[in-house]
């Protein structure tokens, strides 16, 4: 019996919205949502949402690494612009996670109607630091769809989990 090897890579065609250092495009969109967000009243999250449990670590690597240190902003600051925060976590996402977690093939692919640069992750864990966040991403889509466009959510998310772990770690420490 032989052992075949094989390669697996990751790619993106990602469109973005405005110029940036890595000669990639980003056009910030009308709306994610297809449409523009209809503030309304807040609206619970249904309690099967497992957005909330699988996505704290990217909500606050998001938070730390580019809302505060970056933009000096918390989530509650895009209240008003929703789709603002939906287009600074997509930019996070191509500018700062895609390339930490990925290598330049040297590659360009044609989409169509331009000619992005092809990449690849070396590892597994990369690809799915990748596409965890993009799943993140989709997961804040949603969010904000179901509760009527308020960021402050996310916010009030870090603060409930940050006070529950302290709680745990005196319980523990008992």
């Amino acid at each position: 019996m032989s052992m075949r090897t094989f390669y697996r890579s990751f790619s993106t065609t990602l469109a973005l919205a405005s110029k940036s250092i890595s000669n990639r495009v980003i056009i910030p969109p009308s709306s994610p949502f297809n449409g523009p967000v209809q503030k309304s009243e807040y609206k619970q999250l249904p309690l099967d949402s497992d957005f909330i449990e699988k996505s704290y670590n990217e909500l606050e690597q998001f938070s730390t690494d580019f809302l505060q240190k970056h933009l000096k902003k918390s989530y509650s600051d895009f209240e008003n612009h929703p789709d603002q925060l939906v287009f600074e976590l997509e930019k996070y996402i191509e500018l700062h996670v895609i390339p930490r977690h990925s290598v330049s093939s040297g590659q360009m692919v044609n989409t169509g109607n331009r000619v992005l640069p092809m990449v690849y992750c070396k590892s597994m864990s990369d690809k799915l630091v990748i596409e965890r966040f993009l799943d993140f991403c989709n997961g804040v889509k949603l969010t904000l769809r179901l509760n009527g466009g308020h960021t402050c959510i996310f916010d009030i998310l870090l603060q409930g989990k940050a006070a529950f772990d302290q709680f745990e770690k005196r319980n523990a420490s008992n």
